[in-house]
């Protein structure tokens, strides 16, 4: 175990022998890091946090703080469930939940790029990119393989949905569908017909959710028409998952164009 003389780590926290802890680190006692994880200078891991194979925590980066409620108690029992093989790159902050005996959670293989911010009860799913200062609300979810831009804002309880991409200083205050571009306030721009390609999506699968996309979102329909038209349509799972995401009840509605 390669722990820098100067890092502050608690009696009880449990640490993997090959985990690499830099300067003037804090780590709390109810913390667990699995092997091969990586915990820069100043980086702090409080209250209770489980850190998955293979994670990179930067410099100053603070895992586990308290939510910013205003009505918080400190007393509250909770914490962050982490996967194994994210990135917090410096200054990111991730705060634990605000609930008694809950979890803000992120899958495997995120990268968070500098100073930016998921707030407590957040469940983040495989593979995204949250750029730099990027703020996710409270009890934000975010899915798969989506990209989110530098310095865009989610409010609380939005939905992002999969494969996404979301533009820098973008400001989201309702749920992002699946698969699209956003922009501006709320703005869906098109299709995210790079990311679908790249991500192994067949024509017939594009295809598919190109149909449902027009349907949905083009062709002017009240919402409740858009998805009964859609259903009359031999749609392929994706794009069926496209819609679906409309048939899920919303706290803050969908974005459309």
């Amino acid at each position: 175990m390669n722990i820098h003389p100067t890092a502050a780590v608690a009696a009880g926290a449990e640490i993997a022998e090959d985990v690499v802890v830099g300067p003037f680190a804090v780590i709390d006692a109810k913390v667990r890091i699995r092997a091969g994880c990586r915990i820069e200078g100043h980086a702090q891991l409080l209250n209770s946090v489980e850190l998955g194979e293979s994670c990179e925590v930067g410099h100053g980066a603070i895992i586990g703080g308290n939510p910013q409620d205003l009505g918080f108690d400190r007393a509250t029992p909770s914490g962050i469930v982490i996967g194994a093989r994210n990135v917090f790159r410096e200054h990111v902050t991730v705060n634990r939940s605000s609930v008694e005996g809950g979890a803000t959670r992120i899958g495997d293989g995120n990268y968070l790029m500098a100073s930016s911010h998921a707030g407590h009860d957040v469940v983040i799913g495989d593979n995204n990119v949250i750029a730099n200062a990027c703020m996710l609300g409270g009890h934000v979810t975010v899915g798969n393989s989506t990209f989110l831009g530098g310095g865009g804002g989610f409010h609380q309880f939005v939905r992002i949905g999969d494969l996404c991409m979301v533009k820098g200083l973008t400001a989201i205050s309702q749920d992002v569908p699946p698969f699209v571009i956003m922009s501006g306030s709320n703005d869906v721009r098109g299709l995210n017909s790079i990311g679908l390609r790249r991500a192994g999506y067949d024509k017939e699968t594009r295809d598919s959710i190109k149909l449902a996309f027009t349907i949905v979102m083009r062709e002017g329909h009240n919402i409740d028409a858009a998805l009964e038209k859609a259903a009359a349509n031999a749609l392929k799972p994706e794009a069926e998952a496209f819609v679906e995401f409309f048939r899920t009840p919303s706290r803050k509605g969908i974005c459309r164009v």
